[in-house]
């Protein structure tokens, strides 16, 4: 994938496949993909730990390919509609269940640069 450009919306099927790992991997927390003109330009994870789980041996969610697919596609729906900003998979008891997206707005040519 280095040297490659990406297309706008697009999340390269390396990038899904260690996004949904990570998905599985973590209890609680959140996995972040950031974009900058419609293109993903970084990934971004981070894991809570619960004090009632501290010493338990934590186990990696196990899905199914049907999951798998269904958690990619609404990954990649989400993303693709976002041109600047944030989607924020938030992850609980090891499911995930809810998504964020947070969208910025850009003003040019207004009073100067900006707002």
């Amino acid at each position: 994938m280095a040297g490659r450009k990406l297309c706008v919306g697009e999340v390269p099927a390396g990038v899904m496949a260690e996004i949904l790992k990570i998905l599985q991997l973590i209890s609680y927390g959140e996995v972040v993909l950031v974009a900058q003109d419609g293109i993903l330009v970084q990934v971004e994870w981070k894991e809570k730990l619960r004090i009632e789980n501290f010493g338990c041996q934590r186990d990696e969610q196990v899905w199914s390919e049907k999951q798998r697919q269904h958690v990619a596609e609404h990954i990649r729906q989400e993303f693709c509609r976002l041109q600047y900003g944030r989607l924020v998979i938030v992850v609980k008891r090891g499911s995930v269940v809810q998504m964020e997206r947070t969208e910025k707005q850009r003003f040019t040519g207004l009073d100067g640069e900006g707002i």
